[in-house]
């Protein structure tokens, strides 16, 4: 028996993927798997950390608020705003919700708020997210040219004027990323008041001078464009 324990344990550790630990200023880290494949959705990307950790300086007051994450791979984010006293549902397309839900059950003893895992494409009908969540979490949701339209159709149909989109990506210098950076804001313009929290006001710790956060809200002008 004991001769097999090792691989096995070790086969078993791979599929599981990979744990992610992510420190909080109050209490036990959070615990988050990864997966080793299947797509982009799977890590902990730099911005989720500087996003959740910026959360946790409590600059936007989170306990009982209304939040949505969208495109939340892991949840890190999100879960992070449920440690926070925030209600929260994190969303992702269908193959990345057995991952969320490991990651709430694993951490659920730390959310003071609460937290749940939907699926939610882009572009498509947002009903049953309504009424307008108080804030929307995005970490590194730009990458793909094609989604700017369906991402920015679901902003529109998700926001209301009192919610603010927390917007966190790297700037990437490679290929086409610069041109779709710039696109995606350019188009988000049109409806979006946009602020960059200035790099003093991230997480000591977590933040890089690449790592943008942008505060977003709907325009209260009605009419002329």
């Amino acid at each position: 028996g004991r001769a097999e324990a090792g691989p096995r344990r070790l086969r078993a550790a791979a599929m599981a993927g990979f744990v992610r630990e992510l420190e909080r200023r109050a209490g036990p880290a959070l615990r988050l798997e990864q997966r080793a494949a299947g797509g982009v959705g799977c890590v902990v990307w730099d911005a989720a950390l500087v996003l959740a950790k910026f959360l946790e300086t409590g600059a936007c007051p989170l306990a009982r608020r209304h939040v949505l994450e969208l495109g939340a791979g892991t949840g890190a984010v999100g879960i992070m705003a449920a440690t926070l006293g925030a209600n929260v549902t994190v969303t992702d397309l269908e193959e990345l919700q057995e991952l969320l839900l490991v990651n709430i059950e694993n951490n659920k003893h730390l959310v003071t708020g609460s937290v749940r895992a939907k699926v939610l494409k882009w572009g498509e009908d947002v009903t049953e997210f309504q009424p307008p969540p108080d804030y929307i979490l995005m970490a590194d949701c730009i990458y793909y040219e094609e989604s700017l339209e369906p991402l920015l159709k679901t902003l529109k149909d998700l926001t209301g004027p009192d919610t603010c989109v927390l917007c966190c990506y790297e700037q990437r210098t490679m290929g086409k990323n610069p041109e779709i950076e710039r696109k995606y804001f350019e188009l988000l313009q049109k409806d979006f008041e946009l602020e960059r929290i200035p790099l003093d006001r991230h997480d000591e710790e977590y933040r890089s001078a690449d790592i943008h956060i942008v505060s977003i809200h709907r325009k209260r002008t009605v009419g002329h464009r």
